[in-house]
């Protein structure tokens, strides 16, 4: 705890709200994680839809925070996905519970949406699954319960929104606006003509940049956690945007690498990358950075998958199972879940398994990780170095099949934490220098017999082997 207490500059509590679980973190200005504390994220049973319990998840946050004291935290930063908002009235209440982005929108309300939302070359955001489009959702509550939207005055995207839980301020932010929400328009960087034409451009609070203070915590916080009035929120920043930053932030090669971050979601980003073969009906979109600036991306719910492959098994993979699995042609083909990917139309299916065991079955799980982050990375053309994080970063079978089929150098971040690195370097940007990605080198891992085994999968994916 000495470096903690006598360090000139505080440290930055990072808050990422995931899907599944949330965090916190406590990162030094240099860029050192100190502690992270975990929770899953609570959810909320409406009676119309599944939401988030946004409450719980408040009282988990301050309990860790008066926890945490002792390491002279001065700043705090939220990141969170980009397919949920709060609806707050003119006092600043929750109109309706936030809606959880997996909750199932009805069939109809689903079609008067598909007449409504602009096309992809205005958006570059693809047209996804239930409440994914951040628009559908905000599309249906407009529709099947216009008394209580006609009382939202502020629709906060749900990283500002703890911004606000924690502050009081009401901003915005360009990289939360502009993930595959239908809402933002990256061309003419402001909103796009569904949010203008519905009036909901106007009840976004103002755009600030993702490392801004926002404001100070608010004195009833201060006073339960014992952190000083001072302290500092940041506008707070998209989950996968924030690992972004912290790649190129950490990079000092002309050519920005393409990056796979990976979760719960698996997000192959390209930046500088070409937006015009962008595959909007195989969920590729044009994500916006921290700046503004589009990213190619493709995408698919690689740690979902997983569990749904192997049961929820936690079996340790090794090089022998993976080369038996591959040998003996069982496959996992696409898809496990209605969460778009590159295969939104094919229903998934294991193939070919002799022996259904957990280890197989783990080892099927990597393989079909390793076969899609290939798809991904080739759909958005990202034939350059390549640097993997987050979930992958610590399995390294995983890392080496892909770096066996990638078309550049593989490198992958010594921490699994590049989102929660990526936000405390935004929280201290213009103040410290920025930290250098601590990175390792990847090498292939079964190179021939995983590429004759990948144009097997996709000739059963009924795939020309050339893709």
């Amino acid at each position: 705890m000495g470096n903690v207490r006598e360090a000139a500059r505080g440290n930055c509590a990072v808050f990422d709200i995931g899907k599944s679980f949330a965090k916190l973190s406590v990162v030094t200005p240099g860029g050192e994680i100190l502690v992270d504390r975990r929770t899953a994220t609570p959810g909320l049973r409406n009676t119309l839809y599944d939401a988030f319990d946004t409450d719980a998840l408040f009282d988990w946050l301050l309990t860790q925070l008066k926890a945490l004291g002792d390491y002279r935290i001065d700043r705090i930063i939220p990141v969170a996905h980009g397919a949920a908002c709060a609806l707050l009235d003119e006092n600043e209440a929750l109109v309706m519970p936030v809606q959880d982005y997996e909750a199932v929108i009805p069939a109809a309300m689903v079609a008067a949406y598909e007449l409504s939302r602009p096309p992809f070359s205005e958006t570059l955001s693809p047209r996804l699954p239930k409440g994914m489009n951040l628009g559908a959702q905000l599309f249906w509550h407009s529709r099947r319960d216009p008394a209580s939207f006609a009382r939202v005055r502020w629709i906060l995207p749900y990283a500002q929104y703890w911004t606000w839980r924690l502050s009081g301020a009401l901003v915005s932010e360009v990289s939360t606006l502009g993930c595959h929400t239908d809402l933002w328009s990256p061309a003419t960087n402001g909103f796009s003509s569904l949010a203008r034409n519905e009036g909901w451009a106007e009840r976004f609070p103002a755009m600030r940049g993702a490392w801004e203070t926002a404001g100070t915590l608010r004195p009833v916080i201060a006073r339960a956690t014992g952190l000083p009035e001072g302290t500092r929120v940041c506008v707070g920043v998209h989950d996968s945007n924030s690992a972004l930053a912290a790649l190129l932030s950490g990079w000092h090669n002309d050519e920005p690498p393409a990056m796979l971050s990976t979760g719960t979601w698996f997000i192959a980003m390209a930046p500088d990358g070409r937006l015009d073969n962008l595959q909007a009906d195989r969920d590729c979109m044009g994500a916006v950075d921290v700046f503004g600036r589009p990213v190619p991306c493709a995408r698919f719910m690689g740690g979902r998958a997983y569990q749904t492959i192997t049961g929820g098994a936690t079996e340790t993979v090794d090089i022998a199972m993976l080369d038996t699995v591959m040998r003996e042609s069982a496959l996992a083909l696409p898809s496990f879940l209605e969460a778009g990917g590159p295969f939104p139309h094919m229903r998934g299916e294991i193939r070919g398994l002799r022996d259904d065991t957990p280890q197989a079955r783990a080892a099927l799980g990597v393989l079909y990780q390793a076969l899609l982050s290939i798809t991904c990375l080739s759909m958005i053309q990202s034939g350059r170095a390549l640097v993997i994080e987050g979930m992958a970063a610590g399995n390294p079978l995983l890392c080496r099949l892909i770096a066996a089929l990638h078309d550049g150098p593989v490198v992958c971040t010594a921490s699994v934490s590049a989102v929660t690195l990526g936000a405390s370097a935004l929280a201290y940007r213009d103040e410290v220098p920025l930290p250098r990605l601590r990175l390792r080198q990847v090498h292939p891992l079964l190179a021939g017999e995983f590429r004759a085994y990948r144009d097997l999968w996709l000739q059963a994916c009924g795939t020309p082997v050339a893709a």
